[in-house]
């Protein structure tokens, strides 16, 4: 199993605070930026738990609190009209499993390099570039959503994230977004950190 207890994932995102919540306000993806190409969002790569040692959604493990926020995502996103055009990870995970020569686990990904935020002048490092390129070019996509790490602060379940063109293999867009305040072992803290990424990245 995964070990999710990264110490540059919670340094990462020790500074967040009120900033969360100011990332909530901003519009992550410009509306109409994809076009008609597919947006690929990935799984949430990591989980970090809060200082008491809780899981956030009280799943009671790294894994669990994963495989929980992806599927609420994947149900956020099924209630937005403009996520049509968006491959999310159940569907990233299945044509990956059916071709498996390109040799990339989307729950495994060299994600880590990003946990703080990088040179917005600096192009993508590998491996992780060259991953999102393989994994894209089975959607003929260009931009990936990349979920780094959900935490537990300041009585919020927080995703950060990273917006990336991988034709210019640049960083367009790194934040956190925050859910509604809720205890910390409720699944309300991951269902409304859902709705408020869905929002955020596909307005109805």
């Amino acid at each position: 199993m995964r070990i999710r207890l990264a110490a540059t994932a919670l340094a990462g995102l020790a500074g967040l605070g009120c900033l969360a919540d100011r990332a909530v306000a901003q519009e992550i993806l410009p509306r109409g930026v994809a076009g008609d190409a597919p947006v690929i969002i990935l799984p949430v790569q990591s989980a970090v738990p809060d200082l008491e040692g809780t899981w956030v959604g009280g799943t009671g493990s790294a894994q669990r609190t994963i495989d929980l926020l992806n599927a609420e995502i994947e149900f956020a996103f099924g209630e937005e009209e403009g996520a049509a055009h968006w491959a999310l990870p159940p569907a990233v995970e299945a044509r990956l499993s059916r071709n498996p020569m390109i040799g990339v686990d989307p729950g495994r990904l060299a994600y880590r390099g990003l946990l703080t935020a990088p040179d917005p002048e600096s192009q993508l490092y590998e491996p992780l570039h060259s991953q999102l390129r393989r994994v894209a070019a089975l959607f003929g996509a260009r931009l990936v959503v990349l979920p780094l790490a959900v935490s537990y602060r300041e009585s919020r379940a927080v995703l950060q994230l990273a917006l990336i063109d991988v034709r210019r293999s640049a960083v367009l867009w790194h934040g956190a977004v925050a859910g509604a305040a809720a205890e910390a072992a409720s699944p309300f803290a991951l269902t409304t950190l859902a709705l408020r990424v869905a929002d955020r990245l596909a307005p109805s």
